[in-house]
């Protein structure tokens, strides 16, 4: 015998829910007794009923064309044979099986590693390649006004500003200058900064701690070589995450001028772009007969003074952002070696 189906039902007149009981009359349609005792009934075909709920935890719930309503406390029954039954039954079955739910959550786990690690990279690379000049420039501009204001003057003597510069466009510039600015360090302490409008800033307190003005090119060639690949432009970019791939699909890079000056100043570098800069830095010093050793030298001592003197602003400043890892100091010997053997 086939069971009456419990419900709460609207009749369209009134908006109080009322007590239902719901059985069936026949294939094409059922039976609704309803009221405080069950004295009133209504029948309905499966034709005039839209089935609207029932995903998840949404209980079943069926509208009539009188404006009436259904809601049901349980699933649906099998002898209720309204037309998209089947289609809901199949999406339940699939929401309780335990092989399907560990799939989605192993299948979302792998998508969202592979957006972070090849989807904002890809997109990142993309947008800073086709980015023209007068947006970089644009961007590049407000970027160093933000540098400015966590800055101050510098208090290098013009003439040794001038003597870096030289030697800069001597041995690093290669045919592309950059606009070579000098800051004191304020916020940002011993630091350099490449930015997208070809410019490199470079702090008094870095210049200080140098003991060679080889290693100051060094530091100079390594930092040509962000603005060579764009790596500023390209890091700041993946920084705002998802927002990239949306440029890179939408081509709307509107913004970009509201975010992104801020990013390209606080963003640090990525292993790979440190280590295709430093190679960059490298062929540079020994195109120009500058001994990389420098560049080596100055790393291995920030790191070692950074080791021991963990109070050292100036230091730390200067690694937060260009990390001296002993794989860079290794790559930087390695490289020194393979020189040594030609």
């Amino acid at each position: 015998m086939v069971s009456s189906v419990e419900a709460v039902f609207y009749d369209g007149v009134v908006s109080r829910p009322q007590p239902a009981r719901i059985s069936p009359i026949d294939a094409q349609s059922v039976l609704i007794r309803y009221g405080d005792q069950y004295e009133k009934q209504r029948r309905y075909m499966y034709e005039d009923m839209t089935l609207i709920g029932a995903l998840g935890k949404i209980k079943p719930i069926i509208e009539m064309k009188d404006d009436s309503r259904l809601e049901l406390q349980q699933a649906l029954p099998d002898w209720f044979m309204i037309g998209n039954k089947k289609t809901y039954h199949s999406i339940w079955k699939l929401e309780r099986s335990p092989s399907l739910i560990l799939f989605s959550i192993v299948f979302v786990a792998v998508f969202a590693f592979a957006v972070v690690k090849w989807g904002v990279p890809s997109a990142s690379h993309h947008i800073a390649r086709v980015l023209p000049v007068d947006t970089m420039n644009q961007l590049g501009e407000e970027a160093e006004k933000q540098v400015f204001r966590m800055t101050e003057k510098s208090t290098l003597p013009a003439a040794r500003q001038e003597q870096i510069r030289k030697q800069y466009l001597d041995s690093v510039a290669e045919g592309k200058p950059a606009k070579l600015l000098f800051r004191a360090g304020g916020e940002i302490g011993a630091n350099a900064l490449a930015l997208p409008n070809n410019t490199i800033i470079l702090t008094d307190e870095l210049v200080k701690l140098t003991k060679d003005d080889r290693e100051i090119l060094g530091v100079l060639a390594h930092e040509q070589g962000h603005i060579v690949e764009r790596h500023s432009l390209q890091q700041a970019i993946a920084s705002l995450g998802f927002s990239a791939i949306l440029i890179a699909v939408t081509g709307d890079s509107s913004d970009l001028f509201s975010s992104l000056p801020v990013a390209l100043v606080g963003a640090g570098y990525s292993r790979d772009f440190e280590s295709e800069a430093d190679l960059y830095a490298l062929k540079q010093m020994n195109k120009k007969n500058v001994p990389v050793k420098y560049f080596s030298d100055f790393l291995q001592r920030l790191s070692e003074e950074n080791s021991e003197e963990k109070s050292s602003n100036a230091v730390t400043e200067f690694l937060s952002s260009h990390p001296a890892t002993k794989e860079r100091i290794a790559q930087v010997k390695k490289f020194e070696k393979q020189l040594q053997m030609q």
